[in-house]
């Protein structure tokens, strides 16, 4: 989530240490580790609300619906591509068969 490594979180402590100082660290980490659990936990009422709401808005069918298009959207492309790319090969290849020595010099 932050991307921290172990030198990043080890000079974090140090510094918490000097600062906080050795007494009052353990409160201020309860402290802190009580506004990480509040934190997630109002995240996760939040998602849940919106899924619920989605789910009375019938969101999920929709976007479904959607997502079906978009792949039948993007298989119709490949299928055209590779449709006028198979027809550019030919048409090197017969001009390549056409006039084999213009192209050496």
């Amino acid at each position: 989530m932050l991307d921290l490594g172990w030198q990043e979180l080890f000079f974090i402590a140090l510094l918490a240490l000097i600062v906080v100082g050795p007494k009052d660290l353990p409160i201020m980490v309860r402290s802190i580790s009580r506004w990480i659990f509040k934190a997630r936990r109002l995240v996760q009422d939040f998602q849940g609300s919106m899924e619920s709401a989605a789910r009375e808005l019938e969101i999920d069918s929709i976007k479904h619906e959607v997502n079906k298009v978009y792949d039948d959207t993007e298989d119709g492309f490949l299928t055209q591509n590779d449709k006028m790319t198979e027809g550019n090969h030919q048409e090197v290849e017969s001009s390549n068969k056409k006039d084999p020595q213009e192209g050496s010099v």
